[in-house]
């Protein structure tokens, strides 16, 4: 796909032609009927303004074209946190996907062997090759006057598109699009493509490039995923070198734009700039408007070409509010669809407070791989659907207690770590009944509550999943510690569940480990019997323990799996939704324990990162080999557009300073990259060290303890390591020639 780029002779900023790619696979949804089948949502019918409408169910109000839940392009993948990513459970994963998948509605790019389906993309590329008419604004509207917007029913270049709530909550890259809404500046035959307009960036134009003098102050919106390039678009009539994309709306003509800003003929303002854009292969966003991914309108310029500014606003924020902005403006049941998703992330931001305080063991202060109150997430979990009463979770407590003071009244303190053990088993499963058959999991499969804690206590029952978090918190009243370990379920059989114990002190394990397999009645097994539970194609590392949340995930993957068996579309989407509530709330506590760990930024910092560094051959590098040398520790990631500007300059710079100089200069790049992968292609254009990408604590714990809250950002040591300055990239900005080195 050819790359979209700033025309150097010009200037004009432009979108190239798409050529023909694979359409995206994506995974459908639909409302299950009266028979359990699963049939295709009916279209709404609209008669102009006084459009009526069948009584729609909860799923349907949420579809801004009506007539049931969009497709949902769906990826799952949670935000990458800094430390803890929540890992999947790869075999509820497939269930679910094949659950999104299997409903009858056909996607081009999509049929039953998985491979693009050529006859509709043909069908629909013919209506494109139809001759395109602009059609004219209803009688009464001025594009120029007034704030105003309707729904429109043909796609054309100018329109704006919106995108359905939660459409691409889990579309993995796609996800940029939720929430959005699109200026589509090109739709034809060859394809679609355009730019988000309603997300900002906390950077300006002047960050990504220097040819747009007179636009360095301008604001930079991310106009998508695709390309590299940056792109205007404006108002103005007869600009050289621009295309017309609808009545009043242009793109291109920057070198013209900045000579009309010069002369005073327009004002910085009058031009907005996007990085990136969005784009469509043929007959794609056709196939997305029918599964009603996206609602098109026409609207007022200034909707258009004016951004709003929401003063203390987080920049994170500002697409769901011009989002709500343009539904509030349209009315009719578009404010309905407004209300009831604010509603909804009101419910999901008190849901995130509740994980944070759970994560924090109610106020302990901990760090989220030490939480250990797992009965409070296990009743966080339960809570999600609907309110549980405050009798019912006090029994979950009261039994936690019974449980715990039974075993203490057995135990002599005298016993071995496997006798303690084997205590909790037998009083545990005694007042439990296990459930680990096929058979009883089928039944599991029916109701999502078994699996539930008060549900559990109530009944006096569950599977070894269900029964985990009441046995975990039991033991920790004995002052044992255990972890679950492997939180994606590849076990020899289905419904075994192993939880481990690491007697530790000061950090080191005493002894070796041991584990209890909930799914035996609790038999304690040693580390060589707890690998025959394992799968042939499984690795020790399996049997690693795993803090807390990621058992929680395993649950919120397991009610979805059972949500899919029901049928239960929307329970699917609930508990999915919850998990990145999870991994938001994860984040969350990491940075407030990052921020809590800062240190005075006195002594030797390199200590922070650690006894070793590599260099440009991968080959090992030890710390003292920086004894005597000024240092500049480089926070930088290959996916950030400002440290793609810098590093070249600062390694004109380095090359400079150490080689021509001959100064006592070294560079050691701290990467914020997301893969192994992108960490290696980015550091092979570097000359100098690097802290190894698999170091990810001390590259948390150096940028925690030098307060980096943005990259790029360069940190210069004094010899002895101690700070010299926070204001490295500015200074060296100033004087990349190293006249003043060590520049503070």
């Amino acid at each position: 796909m050819p790359r979209a780029r700033v025309c150097p002779s010009a200037g004009a900023l432009r979108v190239p032609a798409l050529a023909l790619a694979v359409l995206l696979v994506q995974a459908s949804s639909a409302l299950p009927t009266g028979t359990g089948s699963l049939a295709r949502p009916a279209v709404l019918r609209r008669a102009g303004r006084q459009a009526t409408a069948p009584a729609r169910t909860e799923e349907q109000r949420l579809s801004l074209r009506g007539g049931g839940p969009p497709v949902i392009p769906l990826v799952l993948a949670a935000g990458a946190a800094a430390g803890i990513t929540l890992k999947f459970n790869e075999g509820l994963r497939e269930k679910v996907v094949d659950f999104l998948q299997g409903m009858n509605i056909e996607l081009p790019g999509m049929d039953g062997g998985g491979h693009g389906n050529l006859r509709r993309v043909d069908a629909i590329r013919k209506k494109l090759e139809q001759k395109v008419e602009r059609t004219p604004l209803k009688e009464g509207y001025d594009l120029r006057n007034g704030t105003w917007a309707y729904e429109v029913e043909k796609i054309e270049p100018g329109c704006l598109l919106l995108a359905s709530p939660d459409t691409f909550r889990f579309a993995g890259q796609r996800q940029i699009l939720d929430q959005s809404v699109v200026l589509l500046v090109r739709h034809g035959v060859s394809g679609s493509s355009g730019f988000i307009i309603n997300r900002p960036t906390a950077f300006t134009v002047g960050d990504v490039t220097k040819k747009l003098t007179h636009f360095a102050a301008n604001p930079l919106f991310v106009g998508g995923d695709l390309g590299e390039g940056v792109y205007m678009i404006h108002g103005f009539d007869g600009v050289a070198n621009s295309t017309e994309v609808s009545e009043g709306i242009y793109y291109g003509g920057s070198e013209e734009g900045m000579a009309m800003v010069e002369s005073g003929k327009g004002t910085p303002g009058d031009f907005r700039f996007f990085f990136k854009y969005t784009a469509w292969a043929p007959g794609q966003l056709e196939a997305e408007m029918q599964a009603g991914c996206w609602c098109p309108v026409r609207s007022s310029l200034d909707l258009v070409l004016k951004p709003r500014v929401y003063q203390g606003l987080q920049v994170a924020q500002y697409h769901k509010v011009f989002w709500h902005q343009v539904l509030r403006t349209l009315g009719g049941r578009f404010l309905n669809i407004s209300d009831e998703t604010i509603q909804k992330e009101e419910l999901e931001r008190r849901k995130l407070e509740e994980w944070i305080d759970v994560l924090n063991d109610g106020g302990a202060n901990v760090t989220v791989e030490n939480h250990e109150e797992i009965e409070l997430g296990a009743i966080a979990i339960a809570t999600v659907m609907e309110e549980v009463p405050v009798n019912e979770i006090e029994q979950v407590h009261l039994k936690i207690a019974e449980i715990s003071n039974k075993i203490k009244e057995a135990l002599t303190g005298k016993e071995t770590r496997e006798n303690m053990l084997k205590a909790l088993s037998a009083v545990f499963f005694s007042d439990f009944k296990l459930k680990n058959k096929d058979i009883d999991m089928l039944e599991e499969n029916s109701a999502p509550g078994k699996v539930l804690i008060h549900e559990v206590v109530k009944t006096g029952e569950g599977s070894a999943l269900a029964l985990s978090p009441l046995y975990i918190a039991c033991a920790k009243n004995l002052g044992v510690n255990l972890r679950a370990t492997n939180c994606t379920a590849q076990m020899a059989k289905p419904f075994d569940f192993l939880v481990r114990w690491d007697d530790k002190k000061e950090g080191e394990l005493k002894e070796p480990p041991i584990f209890v397999n909930l799914a035996d009645d609790g038999k304690v097994l040693s580390y060589v019997e707890a690998l025959d539970v394992l799968p042939e194609s499984s690795s020790p590392l399996d049997l690693n323990p795993v803090p807390h949340v990621q058992l929680y995930s395993r649950f919120m993957h397991r009610l979805a799996d059972i949500s899919s068996r029901m049928g239960a579309e929307q329970g699917v989407l609930q508990w999915l939704a919850q998990l990145r509530v999870l991994q938001g709330a994860i984040n969350t506590r990491l940075l407030i324990t990052e921020k809590e760990q800062i240190g005075d930024m006195t002594g030797n910092i390199l200590e922070s990162l650690g006894p070793t560094l590599q260099n440009a051959e991968g080959l090992p590098v030890s710390i003292s080999d920086l004894q005597g040398k000024y240092v500049g520790i480089y926070f930088s990631a290959q996916w950030c557009a400002p440290c793609k500007a810098f590093t070249p300059k600062l390694i004109q710079t380095y090359k400079h300073v150490t080689e021509t100089l001959g100064k006592p200069f070294e560079i050691v790049f701290v990467s914020s990259d997301r893969s192994q992968e992108a960490f290696d292609q980015y550091f092979g254009e570097m000359p100098w060290l690097a802290l190894p990408f698999q170091q990810q604590d001390r590259r948390m714990q150096t940028g925690a303890r030098l307060a980096v809250d943005s990259i790029p950002k360069l940190v210069l040591l004094n010899p002895d390591g101690t700070l010299l300055s926070l204001d490295g990239r500015d200074l060296i900005s100033q004087d990349p020639e190293g006249a003043t080195f060590p520049w503070a």
